[in-house]
């Protein structure tokens, strides 16, 4: 259970999102719910991937947190053990055993997540306020160590456990709730701290045989709290990436003592070869919250990155490679992986009407597939978190996300359908008869089948729901573009058949003045 970030809901202004060129239409779709897969019964985590295959899901993030694995977790002093073998850890990975090994017996893949709460000795230090303390200071050498055991175990040749090949490294590094000290004085110090953490497990992954795997580096939060510096105060993106890549605010590599208080060489080979995971990794990990604005509402800050801003964060990676004279992954860029979405819904007081969650979840599935550097879009919970118990104020209380697709009940939401077969229109209103752009997915449909997809429409007033075209789309992803004329007030749907079973899709409603 994360809580909710306040920064992210602060006031933005609005702007329409830049077209690209081609569209990333093999992305994958992440999902992550920690605590129904993670920490639930055998029973419940089974049958939350069950569901999730059902739903068209292809992979699961899984946080991988350094203090549920690790011995003596609340001790200062480290256990005598090695705690690069994974058999040393005694029972602390059981229940990533049983859901790796579910999720493969399903055919769904496994992003691994290292990262805090540390164990009180994975910390360099004692922090000033005992509440962050498991964030605190990480000690690189440890958890690549860590790292390095999760590598051995899951390498395909350990006790019969499958192998995983997709590891993100850290989570929100840039944000407090999991990276502390966030700033040392006018230093970004968890970017120095998060450069040496990647360092140590790529170091690590390499070293165990997973150096060819998909490795990601960022994981970044979507906002920080702009020019407020402290230890819990956190970081804007854009700000902490220029920092953990020993860039100044034009991308010029840093110097003097600038450099030297944020640990970067005078050499940009050295730099290079000190850090080959900046530039190695298969892309750059991001969160593009937005939570409870429109996915075209652009950031108020420069340094934000959400997803109507992505080609900002694609611009500075860009050039941050080309200072360091680094080949890109692809010739348009650096890939992106967003493996952290979704938006925030009632019965948080400040929490968006259901069907506009729908709504957002929809449009920001196209807004990524129009994007061609996005490898992944991922939402954040199939459930919403629990309320912070013992909180009679519910602004406070509803901290917690509530971003699922589900009610706390397990009743769905509209969003529920809308994830399984996003549907958006580029234009929704008209003067006289128009036509209109329409995009859909067509989430759960086996990879190499062509499916006829009915695009319907009701009138206003009827109850009769009449289809006007029906295109194929294909695999492996089933992304539908077509247009539409509208010349009535009405509805329209998408209706297609999983098998034996037909899916209908959130209905959108247009009017013509």
């Amino acid at each position: 259970m994360k809580p909710i970030r306040l920064f992210l809901l602060a006031a933005l202004t609005l702007a329409a999102v830049p077209s690209v060129a081609a569209a990333s239409k093999t992305q994958e779709s992440t999902f992550q719910d920690d605590p129904l897969l993670v920490f639930a019964p055998q029973a419940k985590m089974e049958a939350t991937l069950n569901e999730l295959k059902a739903i068209g899901v292809d992979r699961i993030r899984v946080g991988l947190y350094w203090n549920v694995v690790a011995p003596a977790s609340t001790s200062p002093q480290k256990p005598n053990f090695d705690a690069s073998d994974p058999a040393a850890y005694g029972s602390g990975w059981d229940r990533y055993d049983r859901l790796i090994v579910a999720a493969k017996q399903r055919g769904i893949f496994i992003n691994l997540n290292p990262s805090s709460p540390l164990p009180r000795w994975g910390s360099t230090a004692v922090s000033p306020r005992s509440d962050v303390q498991k964030t605190y200071s990480p000690n690189a050498d440890e958890f690549g160590k860590f790292v390095a055991a999760a590598g051995r175990r899951y390498s395909g040749s350990f006790q019969g456990l499958p192998r995983v090949n997709y590891w993100s490294i850290y989570n929100e590094p840039n944000q407090a709730g999991w990276l502390t000290p966030q700033w040392t004085g006018s230093v970004e110090r968890s970017s120095v701290i998060y450069r040496t953490l990647v360092r140590t497990s790529y170091q690590a992954l390499s070293a165990t045989g997973h150096g060819a795997d998909t490795i990601l580096v960022g994981e970044t939060a979507p906002k920080g709290l702009k020019r407020r510096k402290g230890l819990t105060m956190s970081i804007d993106p854009l700000r902490f990436i220029r920092t953990l890549y020993c860039v100044d605010s034009k991308l010029r590599r840093l110097k003097g003592t600038a450099a030297s208080a944020r640990g970067c060489p005078t050499s940009a080979a050295q730099f290079v070869a000190d850090n080959p995971a900046l530039f190695k990794a298969a892309g750059f990990a991001h969160h593009p919250y937005e939570l409870l604005l429109a996915p075209t509402r652009k950031p108020g800050s420069k340094d934000w990155v959400t997803i109507a801003n992505l080609p900002v964060l694609s611009r500075a990676l860009r050039r941050i490679y080309s200072r360091y004279s680094q080949k890109r992954q692809t010739a348009r860029g650096v890939p992106l992986y967003l493996t952290e979405y979704g938006y925030q819904t009632r019965p948080d007081p400040l929490g968006l009407p259901f069907a506009r969650q729908a709504s957002y979840i929809s449009q920001a599935e196209q807004i990524s597939y129009r994007n061609p550097l996005v490898r992944t879009m991922g939402q954040f919970l199939l459930v919403d978190d629990r309320p912070t118990p013992g909180i009679a104020n519910k602004r406070v209380a509803y901290r917690t996300f509530q971003s699922g697709l589900k009610r706390l009940n397990g009743k769905r939401k509209p969003a529920y359908r809308a994830y399984v077969t996003p549907l958006f229109l580029s234009k929704t209103r008209f003067r006289g008869a128009g036509s209109t752009s329409v995009f859909g997915l067509l989430r759960p449909a086996s990879s190499n089948a062509k499916v006829k997809v009915q695009i319907q429409f009701r009138a206003r007033g009827s109850k009769a729901w009449r289809t006007r075209k029906t295109p194929t789309v294909g695999g492996p992803r089933h992304y539908l573009r077509t247009r539409l004329r509208v010349t009535r007030t009405g509805a329209v749907r998408l209706r297609w058949k999983n098998g034996t079973r037909h899916v209908i899709s959130r209905s959108v409603s247009v009017s013509k003045r």
